[in-house]
């Protein structure tokens, strides 16, 4: 970064908040009874369900870290239970609470992102000398969207462009990131493994992004043989089949995988009879596939196009003959279901879109100086965020700082849109969890490798509710029991 003058007035607009006490082993009830058994005072009441679950960590969790912090809500909120909780850990898709909380500040939650054409050029009757540029802000854009764009332009009265369709995507750093290479767009935060690009899950983030940067591949197998679909297809979404056919009463099986290094997606397989199935997969030039696409809508509403499609990566002026735009639906709407299904396209997208109004640099590492400044405000400097999804190895953040960022949300005008967007039991990432619980739990999960997280907020009847936040590190064990153990704590903590 350059000049961070732009960094947050941190009393103004972040507001006071002192660090959480936190690093015990226990919660301060449980303390007094540690010093009762160090001079020999017999402990009357036993260890409470939470403090069980926090002495028995080391062995459930050999060599791995549970950071865990909870307290109740409000300014004198009691510590119910710490452990560990100042270290430092993966934080994984709990990253989308922070990608959240700093979008509904800085861009409020009535926020709006345009994605407009201007027609750069002259008309002259029902021929246009010039270029289309379609310009993006990082809203995540559907097929209906591009058509509506195109059937704006057929309605200028224009039936051909005598120039390209030119994808300016300026609103986003473009210089890529990641272990490899980005061929366009801010791509790859830092921290990503080689393998989540290669799937759709680790889709990277674009200005223009159609479908969340993504491709719907069929592989159907019919008495013709086997047939390969693509959805939404462009010239810049290269598809190599190795499906082979499968006797009649084989299971078979499909799959897709983005090759990084000359961008094209495999699609493997081996399909019995009567077999259909359909992979998502990572689009690796997704500006200029969201363009092309945009392009053939205009052909199908009778504008033809004699150029192609080209990149505009510098910011320049142009003569708008005419413009027409769409708008994205208010972001209190939109962060839902990124929050309920956890989607890292979403949350990537809304990083640097985010970035980009706080700071006026749309990148990751603008998004890093942000967070960085954002926790330091909390008293919270040992954190580290490089992306808006949680997929970076890199991202860093203590049990305690994840609570702290909680009580500032309690505080905001807008807590309740981040808190009532959050899955609950028998929903979303919590579809099969939690559901014996007889209180509103609202959480947001985490999955990443050897990282299991849980937090968010409690709503206990008759008592104040508990803010949590259960970070798990470095784990061995299977998936289920990091999972059942969180899950036993969130039950406790309703009874504490």
């Amino acid at each position: 970064m350059k000049d961070k003058s732009w960094k947050i007035n941190r009393r103004t607009m972040l507001g006071t908040t002192g660090m959480i006490g936190a690093g015990t082993l226990f919660s301060e009830g449980a303390l007094a009874k540690e010093s009762r058994r160090e001079h020999g005072e017999p402990d009357e009441s036993g260890d409470s369900a939470v403090e069980k679950l926090l002495a028995q960590a080391s062995e459930k969790f050999p060599g791995g870290i549970v950071s865990v912090y909870t307290k109740e809500a409000g300014p004198h909120g009691e510590v119910l239970a710490s452990h560990e909780s100042d270290k430092v850990v993966k934080p994984a898709s709990n990253t989308k609470l922070l990608t959240t909380a700093l979008a509904l500040e800085h861009l409020g939650p009535d926020e709006r992102f345009e994605t407009s054409v201007v027609g750069d050029g002259s008309k002259s009757g029902t021929q246009f000398h010039g270029d289309l540029v379609i310009r993006g802000n990082g809203d995540v854009l559907s097929q209906d969207n591009l058509r509506a764009l195109a059937e704006q332009v057929a309605d200028e009265g224009i039936e051909a462009v005598h120039g390209d369709v030119v994808a300016d995507i300026t609103a986003f750093d473009t210089s890529g990131y990641g272990p490899v290479f980005s061929v366009r767009g801010p791509g790859y935060p830092e921290g990503w493994t080689w393998e989540d690009p290669q799937y759709s899950y680790g889709a990277p983030s674009s200005t223009l992004a159609l479908y969340w940067n993504k491709v719907a591949v069929t592989a159907k197998r019919t008495d013709d043989g086997i047939d390969l679909s693509i959805e939404p297809d462009s010239e810049f979404v290269p598809v190599e089949s190795h499906l082979s056919e499968a006797p009649a009463g084989s299971d078979g099986y499909f799959y897709t995988y983005l090759d990084r290094v000359n961008g094209t997606i495999y699609a493997i397989g081996e399909l019995p009879p009567g077999y259909e199935e359909t992979d998502l997969a990572p689009v690796m030039r997704p500006d200029e596939h969201a363009a092309a696409v945009f392009a053939g809508f205009l052909e199908d509403a009778g504008v033809t196009v004699k150029g192609g499609v080209t990149l505009q990566t510098e910011e320049k002026d142009r003569t708008a003959a005419f413009r027409t735009s769409i708008r994205s639906e208010p972001l209190h709407e939109t962060i839902g279901p990124m929050l309920l299904y956890s989607n890292n396209v979403d949350a990537d997208q809304l990083a640097l879109m985010t970035a980009r109004r706080a700071t006026g640099e749309g990148s990751f590492d603008a998004w890093t100086d942000l967070t960085e400044a954002y926790f330091e405000s909390l008293g919270a400097p040992a954190t580290v965020f490089r992306d808006g999804s949680g997929l970076s190895q890199f991202d860093l953040v203590s049990a305690a700082d994840m609570v702290s960022m909680l009580e500032w949300i309690g505080r905001k005008p807008w807590s309740e849109t981040l808190f009532g967007s959050l899955p609950t039991p028998g929903h979303g990432t919590l579809a099969y969890r939690l559901r014996d619980v007889d209180v509103p739990v609202q959480a947001k999960t985490g999955t990443v490798r050897g990282t299991r997280s849980l937090s968010g907020a409690i709503r206990r009847t008759g008592k104040p509710d508990v803010l949590f936040s259960i970070l798990m590190s470095n784990v061995t064990v299977g998936l289920g029991d990091a999972r059942d153990y969180q899950d036993d704590l969130v039950r406790a903590l309703v009874d504490a």
